[in-house]
């Protein structure tokens, strides 16, 4: 099955009251056991007021534009609607995942939206702090 799994990382508020969201679409062959091949991947970040069902929806859409498939997710990511509701609001075929190979990919999806979101925050920490966030001693020139 020719799938686009999504997952997405940081619905939790940072100290300004804002959402920093990273999505991962990836466009993968999936068997019922496992992922056949990975083809594709795209990583958008966006940071929002809230994590509505439309602030969802849309960044899932931007994510996954480009990809063909039907669009897989965990059942988190929209709150448990019901797959017809989420595939009216995305205008393409959606569905939960179910199988062990959908919920392998989602898992790929998860560490990748996660590493990215986890790197973003010391970006923004350096940035907000002038300080790197490393050990003494690690990276640095002398």
């Amino acid at each position: 099955m020719q799938a686009v799994v999504i997952d997405i990382s940081g619905r939790h508020k940072m100290p300004d009251g804002r959402y920093l969201l990273v999505c991962v679409a990836l466009a993968a062959e999936l068997s019922p056991l496992n992922i056949q091949r990975i083809d594709d991947m795209k990583v958008v970040r966006r940071t929002e007021a809230d994590v509505s069902f439309d602030v969802i929806a849309g960044i899932i859409n931007s994510a996954s534009a480009r990809f063909e498939g039907v669009l897989v997710t965990e059942r988190g990511e929209f709150y448990g609607f019901p797959e017809w509701r989420v595939e009216a609001a995305l205008g393409r075929k959606f569905k939960y995942a179910e199988s062990i190979g959908e919920r392998r990919a989602i898992e790929v999806a998860h560490h990748v939206s996660l590493a990215v979101h986890r790197l973003l925050q010391e970006i923004n920490a350096e940035r907000n702090t002038g300080e790197e966030d490393r050990p003494e001693g690690e990276g640095r020139e002398l």
